[in-house]
């Protein structure tokens, strides 16, 4: 889908989409109830979809209403089951240990760049123990995985500059186990805030984790997850991409985001107020106007999401601005360091690739007037759109059907701070 954004400063007030971390989180602990569980403020998109199936895959029964997902837990779980995460790293990392842990294994399937990110750190914990692990290639020619055994209980330790995707996954799974697990993620701690999300909804359903030592936890086995009703927190991610809009000389309204919150793309907050911008906030309401904006320097290790979006703001900024810490954008649906400084240059700016941090030098104005390609990554679509509204011509994106990964609606959210998109 070829779509083309006009330069208009986006203006208005809208709510932030359902959080898709923590919407994970809370459907995987529903799954592993036996009983009902009614989450509201769901919004769907290709990455739900693929947590939804795999829940479907190991025994559990989902309905969609609307802003509605009633989940029915496992009660007898699948065997062997054939498990596709679609394009979620989050949902193959997640299920992996508990595909061991309550199936015997299972054959995930992926696509696109899924099956080139790294799965060493499971590989390397759960051979050992036995679980035969094989990658491959199925016949319509989408990775697969093959892993079959069972998940022991013991003392995980790894370290903490890995996916804290790894970490939850087994977070999820140990409480399952007959006996007694630690997991210990051994300093320096990457993404702090996403795996205490994963304790925040583990202990909301019931489940026993202690933590023994900074980032190394006592997880008892044999527990029973509880069902426990919720209504999803608004995305700091998705709000990030709109706030930003803001920053850059609109007034923009974000509301449904809580102040109290795990979310570590709460970050963007802060960064924007250090990079200029005037930030209130009003309980769940956030705004953002722009200012005399600057540049600053941020370590990006604990919000890596927000990195294309705050290098726009940066790229409009005076002087020099540098993102750290972003190596591992390098494994996301594109390599989005690369990437993001590519769509910045093409559009007029200043930026570079230095190791595994993005520099961009601020320029007064971007020029557009161009096509893009955005790699099939709905953050890169975002960029582009965003970046449009203040350019001095439109930009066109070729492949802007990625937005459907997190964030289906966002053109219509788009559309109502007076953006102008135009497909085809």
């Amino acid at each position: 889908m070829k779509v083309t954004f006009s330069p208009q400063v986006l203006a208005g007030t809208v709510p932030a989409p359902a959080s898709k971390s923590e919407a994970h989180r809370r459907m995987i602990c529903a799954g592993l109830t036996c009983h009902e569980t009614i989450l509201t403020h769901y919004d769907d998109s290709q990455d739900m979809k693929a947590t939804r199936r795999c829940l479907r895959a190991l025994g559990a029964t989902l309905q969609r209403e609307d802003a509605q997902l009633t989940v029915q837990g496992i009660e007898k779980p699948t065997h062997f089951p054939v498990l596709d995460c679609g394009e979620s790293g989050s949902t193959l990392r997640f299920f992996v240990p508990l595909a061991l842990a309550l199936s015997g294994g299972g054959l995930f399937r992926m696509h696109g760049r899924l099956g080139a990110r790294p799965m060493d750190v499971y590989r390397d914990l759960f051979v050992p123990q036995g679980v035969k692990w094989r990658m491959g290639v199925g016949p319509d020619g989408a990775a697969e995985l093959h892993v079959r055994g069972e998940l022991q209980p013991g003392d995980y330790a790894f370290p903490g500059n890995v996916s804290s995707q790894f970490v939850s996954g087994l977070m999820f799974a140990l409480p399952l186990l007959e006996e007694e697990s630690t997991l210990t993620v051994l300093p320096p701690v990457s993404s702090v805030g996403y795996i205490c999300m994963t304790v925040e909804a583990l202990r909301m359903s019931g489940i026993e984790i202690e933590e023994i030592a900074p980032f190394s936890w006592r997880i008892p086995g044999n527990q029973q997850y509880q069902a426990q009703n919720a209504a999803l927190s608004g995305d700091y991610s998705q709000a990030a991409v709109l706030l930003s809009a803001g920053a850059l000389g609109g007034n923009v309204t974000v509301t449904g985001l809580q102040e109290e919150t795990t979310q570590g793309d709460r970050a963007i907050l802060t960064m924007l107020e250090q990079l200029g911008a005037d930030v209130t906030r009003q309980g769940d309401t956030v705004s953002v106007s722009g200012g005399n904006l600057h540049g600053a320097d941020f370590s990006m290790d604990h919000c890596p999401d927000i990195v294309p979006m705050l290098a726009l703001v940066c790229q409009l900024a005076k002087g020099e601005s540098r993102l750290k810490d972003c190596g591992r954008l390098r494994l996301k649906e594109c390599d989005r360091l690369a990437a993001t400084a590519e769509i910045l240059n093409s559009l007029g700016g200043n930026a570079r690739v230095d190791g595994d941090d993005l520099v961009i030098r601020g320029v007064e104005r971007l020029q557009g007037g161009v096509t893009l390609k955005a790699y099939h990554d709905h953050r890169m679509v975002m960029l582009a759109s965003i970046a449009a509204t203040v350019a001095q011509q439109p930009v066109t994106v070729s492949d802007a059907e990625a937005l459907n990964k997190s964030w289906p609606e966002y053109l219509a959210a788009f559309a109502a701070l007076g953006g102008k998109a135009v497909e085809g």
